[in-house]
This record gives C-alpha cells, structure tokens and sequence, in this order.
C-alpha cells in the first residue's frame, strides 16, 4: 500500500481549485468531489493491484485521475472490463456509505444530497465513451471480444470523436463552461490517435514474445489484421501451415 501511495500525485490545478474554494466559499463542494474522484481512482488501483498490474503513477485533477499502467494489451477481456469498471464499482460503495451515514444522522441533508448528486453526475461522465474516460476503455474491450482488436481500436477512436463533438455541443447549449476539461479530452484523444502505430506494433510484439491467453485456435486465416485478442491463429503457407509468431515474423521482416 505505501508503495501505491508514493505513486500518488496531486496535480497543481487540484491545489488552485481548493483555494478558488476556500476564497469563494464553496470549499465543501470542491472536497466532496476530490472524495469521490479519490474513491473513483481506488477503485481502478485496487483491479490494477488484484491483477498483479505495476502501476507507474496515479495522478489526481480536479476533474478526475488518471492511473498510468504497464499493462499487456493481450489481457484477459474480463480483466480489462473489471478495471473500466473498477471505478463505477467504488463508487456505488460509496453511495452505500454515505447512506448509512446520512440515516445515522452522522451527516446532514445538503451533504447527502450533494456527495448523491456529484456522484452521479461524475460515474455518467465516466460511463461516455470518450477518450480516455472510463467508457472509451469498455468500449474498446466489448468490442475487442467480437472483433479484431485493429478494428476496435479504430472504433474507439471514431466513437470518441463523434461523443466529444456531442458533449461539447451539450455543453454549449447548456451555457456550461468546461473549457479545461474540453482541452483535456482533446488532448488525450490526439495523443491515442498519435498511439495508433505504437500500440499495433506493440499488440504483434506481444503475440511474439509471450504465451497468452486464447480461448480458440483459428485456421486458414489470412490476414494478421483481423487478429483478435483472445484467438491463436495459424496461417496456410503455400503448402503447409505455419503458426502466428512465425507468420508475424514473416509479414513484418
């Protein structure tokens, strides 16, 4: 646990906001929300510890965390679908204990009402399918379970481009001014449209060099496009078969 919390980091816009908040008076809001994007984000470190994951940083913003991982892409898709989740997950929990506190009488109306609120404000944030909220990465696992995980990767992409094109439209016709958060989702979408060509290289690198999970073997395949992530593949190579590190060691040098 101490070596998690060393990890941790409170980016310097979360310490400005708690400023704005205790100069303008809504210093119990802002730490409400700081509460649950902190329940949010352990909730993530908890699936990442659980399944043996090396978290590299976790790192706190006003508007939510963000957990860097050394990950496989070839992990199980239950895995990566718990840690999308892993967030949502503890926050119900924490709807659950902030119940029981409010019918104690431990805390007062507005703070139930407001941690009840914020709460469900910020797990159907996290459920959109934009890049890199917690909706974008189940998308990217349901789909890598029906399709190729190029072709899924691509639909994240295009997903999250039509869903923040909507949310900011959302946003302008509600007169609600998210520009930082605009600019954050913007940058995190280039940034993984810039990612494409290393994550597909790292995708063929770890089919080569480790033995992963796969639930069904495919023959007569042709094309190490339509890979998916839970399928071995072989490939007819003019008169025989040949296995897919060997194709991909084929196709690639």
């Amino acid at each position: 646990m101490k070596n998690i919390l060393d990890k941790v980091r409170i980016d310097y816009s979360t310490y400005i906001l708690i400023l704005i908040g205790l100069l303008s008076g809504y210093i119990k809001n802002i730490m409400i929300i700081l509460v649950i994007v902190l329940v949010h984000e352990l909730g993530h470190v908890f699936f990442f510890s659980l399944f043996k994951m090396d978290i590299e940083s976790i790192v706190i913003y006003p508007f939510g965390g963000v957990s860097k991982v050394n990950k496989k892409i070839h992990e199980r898709i239950y895995k990566d679908i718990l840690i999308s989740l892993g967030g949502i997950i503890f926050q119900g929990l924490l709807i659950i204990v902030i119940y029981l506190l409010y019918k104690y009488s431990i805390i007062v109306d507005s703070t139930y009402n407001m941690y009840i609120s914020y709460n469900k404000s910020i797990i159907l944030f996290n459920l959109i399918p934009i890049i890199p909220l917690d909706g974008s990465k189940l998308l990217l696992s349901i789909c890598s379970k029906y399709m190729s995980y190029r072709i899924s990767y691509i639909t994240m992409i295009f997903v999250g481009c039509l869903s923040l094109l909507l949310f900011i439209l959302y946003n302008m016709i509600f007169k609600l001014n998210d520009i930082v958060v605009y600019l954050f989702l913007l940058v995190s979408l280039i940034n993984c449209i810039k990612e494409y060509k290393y994550v597909k290289g790292k995708f063929y690198l770890e089919r080569i060099l480790y033995d992963n999970y796969y639930n069904e073997i495919i023959n007569d395949s042709f094309d190490i496009k339509d890979m998916r992530i839970d399928k071995y593949y072989y490939y007819k190579n003019k008169d025989r078969y040949i296995n897919e590190k060997d194709y991909i060691l084929k196709k690639m040098y």
